[in-house]
């Protein structure tokens, strides 16, 4: 099943750790109940971040986030990293995402999208 969801990650990069707030697409499988993001865009973090390059971290998943010009720049390629993949030894600094936090915001942005 694929949903828009709003996520609440940390934001890690540039010599800052912030919380953030992306929007990303997910991907869950019925079955198996594996889960995937993509399509992940910052849409809320602090605005005196310098631009560059950024990860973000949530329910231990992390994906890339660029910040150019001052504007998040969405990366339309990049999936999350599964946290199987992630390193063991290196966990967030606060947990910063729980799944069932997730806002299912689909129905939110029916009649406010372009």
């Amino acid at each position: 099943m694929r949903s828009v969801v709003l996520i609440r990650g940390l934001l890690i990069g540039m010599g800052y750790e912030v919380p953030c707030e992306m929007l990303a697409m997910r991907d869950s499988e019925t079955q198996s109940g594996q889960v995937a993001y993509s399509r992940c865009s910052v849409i809320d973090a602090p605005p005196q971040l310098p631009d560059g390059e950024y990860t973000v971290m949530f329910h231990g998943y992390i994906v890339p986030a660029r910040k150019e010009a001052g504007l998040w720049v969405p990366d339309e390629t990049a999936d999350s990293v599964p946290p199987t993949l992630m390193e063991k030894s290196a966990p967030p600094a606060q947990p910063s995402f729980r799944l069932e936090e997730a806002a299912e915001i689909l129905p939110a942005l029916k009649n406010h999208v372009a």
